[in-house]
């Protein structure tokens, strides 16, 4: 029987299909209102993090989802991350960017969790070149 496991920050699923699969959540909820605000936004967040490029906003809350799925037409497994940004004004911005899950980790290693924060961090959505001419979407500090 898989059992959910809430702890103030992280869900974890108790008995995971694969020791890659895991979801953090900071933003915590005490009301309903809360928990339908964070249901809501992911099911449907405010704007893609891709169409915002160049804005800036105060990063309060992160929700990260990483997991693996088949791929139907090779049969592999390949990874995959579900990020949702919240920003001090109560927007929601989603990505399924392992560059932003990449900044988040280190993030998290210089500054700590959200709830460890003195304050928002302020942020610039970002594109940046990596090889053969492709981009990848991040996040400066600012």
């Amino acid at each position: 029987m898989n059992e959910i496991i809430k702890t103030e920050n992280e869900v974890v699923n108790a008995e995971p299909q694969r020791d890659s699969e895991m979801t953090y959540c900071s933003v915590i909820c005490k009301t309903n209102e809360e928990r339908k605000y964070l249901f809501n936004a992911l099911e449907q967040a405010d704007v893609l993090l891709n169409d915002v490029v160049g804005t800036e906003f105060e990063l309060k809350d992160v929700y990260i989802n990483r997991y693996e799925r088949i791929n139907e037409e090779t049969g592999e497994i390949e990874p995959k991350v579900r990020i949702i940004l919240f920003d001090t004004e109560g927007k929601s911005y989603a990505c399924g960017s392992f560059g932003i899950f990449n900044i988040l980790r280190r993030m998290f290693e210089v500054f700590g969790t959200p709830n460890q924060w003195e304050q928002p961090l302020k942020v610039r959505v970002v594109k940046k070149d990596i090889k053969d001419n492709k981009k990848m979407l991040s996040l400066e500090l600012i």
